[in-house]
């Protein structure tokens, strides 16, 4: 389904029933499908509404990439909220999502009943660590392609999703190539997307200093073996700021938690919902029982 807002379409899906729940992708360059089907198991609890940002996957691409900022992308986010008639929302980012959902919250933060932050990070300003953890575990193969990416010089998106498929590997404790075979069937590439983020926005992003404003009741899940978002210099960080946060760690897990231990995950994130606001989520579990 397509929705326009901001003077552009953007494609989504929803799954599931209940309480809404916004899946912010990370990338850029990538799309939402990454996510299928292992977060759908909370559907059962959730409205998931999965959405491809501006520029990424299935949705509208701008004749000049580079006047895509953050801002765009998080003014899309809450306009497609009101399009869906959601007053509040928990709020779902995922590695550079995430970075995406934290500017969020301090921009639309009373349209938030609850964020997830999924191995994202405050600010990358510890790419020696990133490059120090691939050198260590990265083929020279896989390495020469995360360096050409990292350079925002790539021009077709099937040159973006060469080099992406030869270090997503990187990503996983234990990497089975199904899985990567099936999250590269899905996915819609962007390399416009990907690059306009490593040259333009990146480097500006940092939100450490303004983490104590946020004071949604907050997720923070990391995974152990992640080598681009590790605990240390991200869900640490992230803990010691956002005033209402709790924080998890997966052992078992890479960049992609959803993926390596779906059924911890997704308990983890149920049960964490089921410490929210209580009045906001029983209007949803009633509205589903047909007593609203």
């Amino acid at each position: 389904m397509y929705a326009r807002v901001n003077g552009t379409q953007l494609y989504f899906q929803t799954r599931g029933q209940g309480a809404p729940m916004m899946m912010m992708h990370g990338g850029p360059g990538l799309d939402h499908t990454y996510f299928l089907p292992w977060c759908d198991a909370l559907g059962s609890q959730m409205e998931l509404i999965y959405y491809d940002h501006r520029m990424n996957g299935r949705s509208e691409r701008p004749e000049s990439p580079t006047d895509i900022s953050h801002d765009t992308w998080i003014d899309d986010a809450n306009a497609l909220r009101a399009q869906l008639g959601h007053d509040r929302i928990i709020l779902f980012g995922h590695s550079y999502g995430g970075g995406l959902a934290l500017e969020y919250a301090l921009k639309y933060g009373d349209h938030l009943a609850g964020l997830v932050l999924c191995c994202t990070a405050p600010a990358f300003d510890y790419l020696d660590v990133i490059l120090e953890n691939a050198q260590a575990r990265g083929t020279e193969e896989q390495l020469r392609a995360l360096e050409a990416v990292l350079s925002g010089t790539l021009e077709e998106d099937a040159e973006w999703r060469k080099k992406w498929m030869t270090y997503l590997p990187l990503y996983f404790k234990k990497y089975d190539p199904a899985v990567g075979a099936a999250m590269d069937k899905q996915t819609v590439y962007s390399v416009a997307a990907q690059n306009n983020a490593n040259l333009n926005c990146l480097p500006s992003f940092n939100v450490l200093d303004r983490l104590s404003a946020i004071t949604t009741p907050t997720l923070i899940i990391s995974g152990r073996e992640d080598w681009i978002t590790p605990p240390a210099q991200t869900g640490a960080r992230l803990q010691d700021g956002l005033p209402n946060s709790e924080w998890v760690v997966f052992e078992e897990s890479g960049h992609f938690p959803f993926i390596e231990e779906t059924g911890p995950f997704v308990q983890t994130i149920s049960d964490w919902f089921a410490g929210l606001d209580g009045a906001w989520t029983r209007h949803y579990t009633l509205d589903r029982a047909g007593g609203m």
